[in-house]
């Protein structure tokens, strides 16, 4: 049997992600882009795993160290997690804060409270970080 190239796999995950994805955004009479965005990540989010998955077991040594155990393993001044947490935060109540703005109608409520919602618990994390 044949192996696919790293490459390969990946660029196969990817297109059929954004096929998802325009199709969800493109499926309707109006064009609704924060669903099809969100369908995107969501189905190259899945697939990743799988693949993870796939390569785990097919494997009997661990796999090897990838780029999120490199950015892991550099040393920065935890400031940065002040700064990534203020941000964060500011981001967060800019999603709640624009439900009163925007149409809230459909996918884009949903959409911007996820938004919102994630970045207040990312902020938490980031601040927590900081102090290590």
């Amino acid at each position: 049997m044949t192996r696919l190239s790293e490459t390969t796999v990946s660029g196969a995950i990817a297109v059929a992600s954004l096929i998802v994805g325009l199709i969800v955004a493109f499926d309707g009479p109006e064009v609704d882009l924060a669903a099809g965005v969100v369908w995107t990540v969501a189905t190259g989010m899945v697939l990743l795993h799988l693949r993870g998955k796939v390569r785990d077991a097919r494997s009997d040594e661990p796999p090897e160290p990838g780029p999120l155990l490199r950015l892991a393993e550099i040393d920065y001044d935890p400031r940065y997690d002040r700064y990534l947490g203020v941000l964060l935060f500011a981001l967060g109540i800019a999603a709640f804060a624009a439900l009163l703005v925007v149409d809230p109608s459909g996918w884009n409520a949903l959409f911007l409270v996820g938004v919102g919602n994630c970045c207040l618990i990312a902020a938490l994390g980031a601040v927590a970080l900081s102090d290590r």
